[in-house]
């Protein structure tokens, strides 16, 4: 492993609103090619930390801190591989259509949203990301660590929202948290770059984007679903609320559902429809929504010169194709019918699956004159099918959410999922020390009932 240099991250809080259009869902086929997994990337925006790791040599997961652990996740990307299959797919976000640049004339269009949601419980820290991106986009290894050096000018923005559901309808209701800009990503260092050679691959890259550093006072974590307006630490959340419309916050936090005695509505609910704007579907669970846009070389301002690439000559590689690898919630593939229509069925026991996760995402188009990002329509890809020859992907796009999570087994002492004599071990040395960790019964002092009530526990093993 190596630090990096390639790679920048600024930060934003906020995006632009939406305007509406159909709400009908769409099938699209999935792109398909030869997916060369190149590498992981561990980034801490903190500390500017950078960690690449090759594939095959094992992955990073979660923040720097030992505490971080998933919280919402769609990750599995294959989830047939127990069935013998092996094919790789990934969703062509953005190919550089714009023709006065010179690009092909397809479906896609250069800064198109795609934007994917889920429920996730009120009140939740997120300390670190994972992301991906697949592309074409020619690169090179200078420094030889088996890693693209970074296209310039080939960029990717990932915001959160809370209050989404992905849909048309509600669309009023969403209110951006964080927005992550990623420049220069790397790309593909194969030497195959042409889409006619049957030997073309595409390169795929992981991301885990570390929030926090346990050496700085500073972190840049956020809270999805604020309800008390305690956003425990967080540097981003959306706890002062503008719930009548007038660009002044008003002082509640998101998930606010309390009634305003005066109109009989929640204090949040800011389509005004009667209903707490933080359960849209009616689930009990928090609702939240993540989006995607990829921007091209030539479509910005790589070198700084205050001219747009494509007017003054500046464009490293542009017109190829960047997207997202395909993710899943932990869980089984069904087929209610006998192998005609599959269903993703969720495993809710699975620490961190991506609940409230459906096989549909939402499009929106490139921002218009006033700043919009207009909705375009829903799709879906029709779920897995892990038998025969139907094998189509879940359309959840591979993401994910870690954030502090507190051990369920407390007798644990050293965090790494065995009771044994390293847990007594560590308990001891926590006690001699006067260190508040060896606290068990958690009433400030230490003493016998501490080394009692950790025996205790010791004793009933982990759950």
């Amino acid at each position: 492993m190596k630090a990096k240099s390639a790679l920048t991250v600024a930060l934003a809080a906020g995006i632009a609103s939406t305007a509406a259009a159909s709400n009908t869902p769409t099938t699209l086929s999935a792109n398909n090619g030869k997916v060369v997994q190149v590498a992981h990337i561990y980034y801490n925006v903190a500390s500017g930390e950078k960690i690449i790791t090759l594939i095959g040599d094992g992955q990073t997961a979660g923040a720097q801190d030992d505490d971080s652990g998933p919280v919402w996740a769609a990750v599995n990307g294959n989830t047939c591989s127990e069935e013998g299959y092996t094919t790789s797919y990934f969703f062509g976000i953005d190919d550089n259509s714009d023709t006065s640049l010179g690009g092909p004339a397809t479906s896609l269009s250069t800064n198109i949203t795609n934007l994917d949601y889920g429920d996730i419980a009120i009140d939740t820290l997120v300390d670190c990301l994972h992301f991906s991106w697949v592309t074409d986009h020619i690169d090179v290894d200078a420094d030889t660590d088996g890693i693209g050096d970074g296209v310039v000018g080939l960029s990717g923005e990932w915001t959160i929202f809370d209050c989404d559901n992905g849909r048309e309808l509600d669309r009023s209701t969403r209110l951006p948290i964080i927005s992550i800009l990623l420049t220069d990503l790397p790309g593909d260092i194969s030497g195959t770059n042409d889409p006619d050679d049957p030997a073309n691959t595409f390169a795929g890259y992981t991301l885990d984007l570390d929030l926090t550093a346990s050496s700085l006072t500073s972190n840049l974590m956020f809270e999805i679903g604020d309800s008390d307006g305690d956003l425990q630490g967080a540097a981003f959340g959306n706890n002062d609320v503008d719930i009548n419309s007038d660009g002044i916050g008003d002082g509640f936090s998101i998930a606010d559902s309390s009634i305003d005695p005066a109109t009989g509505f929640p204090f949040v609910d800011r389509n005004f429809d009667g209903l707490a704007d933080a359960d849209l579907d009616g689930d009990t669970y928090f609702d939240w929504s993540w989006g995607l846009r990829f921007y091209q070389p030539g479509t910005g301002d790589s070198n700084g010169d205050g001219v747009i690439d494509a007017l003054d000559g500046d464009i490293a590689d542009s017109h190829r194709l960047i997207g997202v690898g395909f993710g899943a919630p932990e869980g089984t593939a069904t087929s209610p019918d006998g192998g005609v229509t599959w269903a993703w069925e969720i495993d809710p026991a699975i620490q961190g699956a991506g609940f409230g996760s459906e096989d549909r995402f939402a499009q929106y188009f490139p921002p218009n004159g006033a700043g919009d990002i207009v909705y375009e329509g829903g799709y879906f890809f029709g779920g897995f099918a892990c038998a025969g020859v139907n094998y189509t992907p879940y359309s959840s796009f591979e993401f994910g959410l870690y954030g502090p999570v507190e051990n369920p087994c407390v007798a644990d002492m050293n965090g790494d999922g065995v009771l044994n004599f390293f847990d007594i071990s560590a308990f001891l040395g926590f006690f001699s020390a006067g260190d508040l960790t060896a606290d068990i019964n958690g009433d400030g002092v230490l003493n016998f009932f501490d080394i009692s009530a950790f025996l205790g526990l010791f004793a009933a093993g982990c759950p």
